[in-house]
C-alpha cells in the first residue's frame, strides 16, 4: 500500500481485491438473508434498476409480486449501469433494469422497454419552430445515442440546465418553467393535468431498457415469475403512454429520430 501527499494509497491489485471483497460481502448478507427468511416465505428475488428507469416501474412490479408470489421475499435497489452489472455478474442481484448493458458472460439481455423520449414543455400549446419553449430549456443526460441524435437536431440549442437524472429536469422545469426531453412513462400524471404539453412537430427519440438476468439460474421457474412480472408491468405502462402521445413513428420517418447508435 504505497503512500501518497493525501496519506495511505491501494495499489491497483488492492483496488481489487477491495471489490471482491465487496462483492463477497453483499453475497454473504444474501445468503444470511435468504437463510433468516420468516416461515412465511420460500424464496427471495432481489432487482435492481437503473435510476432513470426507476419511476413507476420498481414499485408496480413489487406490487404486482405481492400479489402474484406472495411466498417469495422482494428485495429492490437502484443504481447506475456499471454497479449493477457487477452485482448481477456476482449474483448479488438477479435481475437488472438498465439502459445499453454491457456483454457479459453468463448473462441474458433482453430488449423490453422502448422509452418515448418527448419534448416537453410548461410554456403551453406551441411548435417546434417557435422560440416560445426554448426558455428554460433542460439539457438532460439520457446517454451517448441520445445525444447525437439530440445534437443533430438542435445543433445550436442553449440550455439554463442540465442534469443527469429526468427527475431533476422535471421538478425543475414545473417549478421555475421550461421544457426537457423527458420519457412519456415519468410524466404521465402532469401530461393528464395539463402542467406539461408535448412541443408540435419536435422530433421523438426512443430509448431501449433491457432486462439482464443470468442463463443458468438458480431457480429458473422463480426468476421467470419475477421477468413476467416485468413484462406484464412494463406493457401496461406503454399501453397507457400511446394512449396520451400516440404510437412512436417508425425509425427514419421525418417526425421522429431513431435513438440507435451513430454509425460508424
Amino acid at each position: 500500500m504505497p503512500s501518497s501527499n493525501g496519506g495511505a494509497a491501494l495499489t491497483p491489485a488492492g483496488e481489487r481485491l477491495l471489490r471482491h471483497g465487496e462483492s463477497m460481502r453483499r453475497l454473504w448478507q444474501r445468503a444470511k438473508g435468504d437463510v433468516a427468511l420468516p416461515d412465511a416465505y420460500r424464496a427471495s428475488l432481489s432487482l435492481g434498476v437503473a435510476p432513470s428507469l426507476w419511476d413507476q416501474l420498481e414499485l408496480r412490479w413489487v406490487e404486482w409480486m405481492h400479489r402474484e408470489a406472495p411466498a417469495v421475499s422482494i428485495h429492490v435497489e437502484s443504481d447506475y449501469s456499471p454497479g449493477l452489472m457487477r452485482h448481477l455478474r456476482d449474483g448479488v442481484l438477479d435481475i437488472g433494469v438498465m439502459y445499453e448493458p454491457e456483454r457479459a458472460h453468463g448473462l441474458e439481455i433482453e430488449e423490453f422497454l422502448s422509452d418515448q423520449l418527448m419534448l416537453l414543455t410548461t410554456h403551453g400549446d406551441c411548435r417546434v419552430d417557435e422560440a416560445t419553449w426554448r426558455r428554460g430549456y433542460t439539457l438532460v443526460d439520457w446517454g451517448e445515442a441520445f445525444k447525437y441524435s439530440h445534437d443533430a437536431a438542435f445543433p445550436d440549442l442553449p440550455h439554463a440546465l442540465s442534469a443527469g437524472l429526468g427527475s431533476i429536469a422535471v421538478r425543475y422545469i414545473l417549478e421555475f418553467g421550461g421544457s426537457a426531453y423527458l420519457p412519456v412513462r415519468m410524466v404521465l400524471g402532469q401530461l393528464r393535468a395539463g402542467a406539461l404539453h408535448p412541443v408540435r412537430e419536435a422530433p421523438v427519440f426512443r430509448r431501449r431498457g433491457c432486462l439482464i438476468y443470468s442463463r443458468s439460474p438458480a431457480d429458473p421457474a422463480l426468476l421467470e415469475r419475477g421477468l413476467a412480472g416485468l413484462r406484464e408491468v412494463t406493457a401496461e405502462i406503454e399501453a397507457q403512454c400511446r394512449d396520451l402521445a400516440g404510437p412512436v413513428p417508425p425509425d427514419g420517418t421525418p417526425d421522429a429520430a431513431a435513438g440507435g447508435r451513430p454509425p460508424a
